[in-house]
C-alpha cells in the first residue's frame, strides 16, 4: 500500500489525462460498475448543472478511485450507499456553517485550512493549479468540492500528505 501524497495524486491525475479515448471509456465503465453509489451520487449532486459539470464531477469521482486504486494496488470495494449517505449528511451539517455565505467565501476557506485535504488538492489541480475566483464558477467549484468531501468522508480520507 501506498501513501496518499501530492507525488501520488499528482502521478494519477497525470495518468489520466494521457489516457487514449478508448481507455477513458472503458475505465470509466469499470468505475461505474464497481462504484455504482458513488457515480449515482455524482450525478445526483449535480443534476442541476449543465451535462460539461456533470461530467466533470463524474471524471473527479472517477479519478478519487484511480488514487484509491494506485495506494492500494487494486480497485477500491465497492462503497456502500449508508456511509456515502451519512458522509453527505456531515457535508450538509459542514455547509450549514456557511448559510448564506457566497460560495467564494466557502472557496477561500479551503486554502486556509491548517492542513490541505485531499479533496481541495484534487480540485486546486482540477482547476490548473487554483484559478483565481472570477476565472470560473464558483457555485459550480463549490459543488465540487462537496462532491469530493462527502466522497473522501466516506472513505474515511481527510488530509493529504506534502
Amino acid at each position: 500500500m501506498r501513501a496518499i501524497d501530492k507525488t501520488l495524486v499528482d502521478e494519477v491525475w497525470r495518468e489520466l489525462t494521457a489516457y487514449a479515448p478508448a481507455r477513458v471509456a472503458s475505465e470509466a465503465q469499470a468505475f461505474l460498475d464497481l462504484q455504482p453509489h458513488a457515480a449515482a451520487f455524482s450525478q445526483s449532486l449535480t443534476r442541476q448543472f449543465d451535462p460539461t459539470v456533470q461530467k466533470a464531477a463524474l471524471g473527479l469521482a472517477f479519478l478519487l478511485f484511480k488514487i484509491l486504486e494506485a495506494s492500494l494496488g487494486r480497485p477500491f470495494p465497492e462503497l456502500a450507499e449508508p456511509r456515502l449517505l451519512d458522509a453527505y449528511a456531515g457535508t450538509q451539517a459542514w455547509l450549514r456553517q456557511w448559510e448564506g455565505a457566497p460560495p467564494v467565501e466557502v472557496l477561500q476557506a479551503l486554502g486556509q485550512a491548517e492542513h490541505a485535504s485531499l479533496a481541495a488538492y484534487i480540485l486546486e489541480i482540477f482547476y490548473a493549479g487554483g484559478a483565481v475566483p472570477g476565472e470560473y464558477d464558483e457555485t459550480v467549484r463549490a459543488s465540487l468540492y462537496c462532491l469530493l468531501k462527502t466522497l473522501t468522508d466516506a472513505l474515511d480520507l481527510g488530509h493529504v500528505e506534502d
